[in-house]
C-alpha cells in the first residue's frame, strides 16, 4: 500500500520528529478507503465516451482530473503524517477524522465541477466550439459566486479540521513526549493549515459580497493566487524561526545534537 511504502521509504517525512504510529491502526486503514472512495466518485462521475469526439475530450479532461487527484492526495498526505507522528486514536481523534472524512467526500463534486471549467479557455485557444458551449452551458456567470462559496466552505473546513488535530497533539505534548523541536513543527503544521484555511474563507467572503454578480467567481478565484506570497513568507520565517531553535539546542549539552532540514 502507499501508506506504507512512504513510511518504509520516509518519503515527505521530517527526519527531526520521531514517528509514534509507524503501525497503521484500523482507522488509518478505514480513512484510506475513504480516500480511495473520493478518487473513484472522480472517475465514475464521468461518463464513457460513445463516438471520438467525446474521445477527444475526454483526452482534454485528464487535466481537471490530474488536478482533482494531486488536490486529494497533498490533503491525503498530510492526513497520513500526523498519524504516522502522532499516532493518537481516541475519541477525540476519532470524531475529528470523522468530520474531515465527511468533508473529503463532499468536497469532491465541487472540486471536480470547478477544475472542469479550466477547460473553457483551452477550448477557445484551441478552437474547440462545442466543448466551449458545453462547457460555459454548465453553469451561468452569475452562479459561479455560489460554486465559489460551496468550494471555499469545503476547503477552509478541511484544512481547518486539520489544524484542530495538530493542536489537540501539542496539548497532548506531555504525554506524546515531545521535545522542542517536535512541538515548534506541530505549532508549525498548526498555523500553515489555519493559514491554507485562511485563503479559501477568504474567497467565500469575497464570492458572497458579490454574491449574483458575474464577477463573484472571478474575483473569488483570484484571492486563491494569495497562496503563493504568503506561503513563501510564511515558509521564509518558519525556516529562519527553526534554524535558531536547532542552533540553540545545539549549544545545549543536556540536548543531544538534532540534524537540520
Amino acid at each position: 500500500m502507499l501508506r506504507g511504502a512512504l513510511k518504509k521509504q520516509y518519503i515527505g517525512m521530517n527526519p527531526d520528529f520521531r514517528f509514534r504510529g509507524e503501525e497503521p491502526g484500523r482507522l488509518e486503514n478505514f480513512s484510506d478507503a475513504v480516500f480511495a472512495l473520493a478518487i473513484t466518485l472522480l472517475l465514475i462521475s464521468t461518463s464513457p465516451p460513445s463516438n471520438f469526439d467525446q474521445i477527444k475530450r475526454f483526452a482534454y479532461e485528464i487535466i481537471p482530473f490530474v488536478l482533482c487527484i494531486t488536490l486529494i492526495l497533498i490533503i491525503w498526505h498530510q492526513h497520513f503524517i500526523f498519524f504516522f507522528r502522532y499516532g493518537l486514536r481516541n475519541e477525540r481523534i476519532l470524531l475529528l477524522n470523522t468530520i474531515f472524512l465527511i468533508i473529503v467526500l463532499f468536497y469532491v463534486y465541487p472540486l471536480k465541477f470547478l477544475t472542469r471549467l479550466i477547460l473553457i479557455p483551452i477550448g477557445y485557444l484551441t478552437g474547440n466550439t462545442a466543448m466551449v458551449n458545453e462547457f460555459t452551458s454548465m453553469i451561468r456567470a452569475q452562479d459561479m459566486g455560489d460554486l465559489m462559496i460551496m468550494y471555499g466552505l469545503g476547503a477552509t473546513s478541511v484544512f481547518l479540521v486539520l489544524m484542530l488535530m495538530y493542536r489537540y497533539a501539542l496539548s497532548k505534548a506531555e504525554a506524546l513526549e515531545l521535545n522542542e523541536i517536535e512541538k515548534f513543527d506541530t505549532r508549525t503544521n498548526m498555523t500553515t493549515n489555519l493559514l491554507m484555511g485562511t485563503v479559501p474563507l477568504l474567497s467565500v467572503i469575497v464570492s458572497i459580497i458579490f454574491r449574483g454578480h458575474w464577477m463573484a467567481g472571478m474575483l473569488g478565484g483570484f484571492i486563491y493566487f494569495l497562496y503563493t506570497p504568503l506561503m513563501m513568507i510564511h515558509g521564509k520565517w518558519v525556516d529562519r524561526k527553526r534554524h535558531a531553535l536547532l542552533d540553540r539546542l545545539r549549544e545545549t549539552p543536556e540536548i543531544p545534537e538534532t540534524s537540520s532540514v
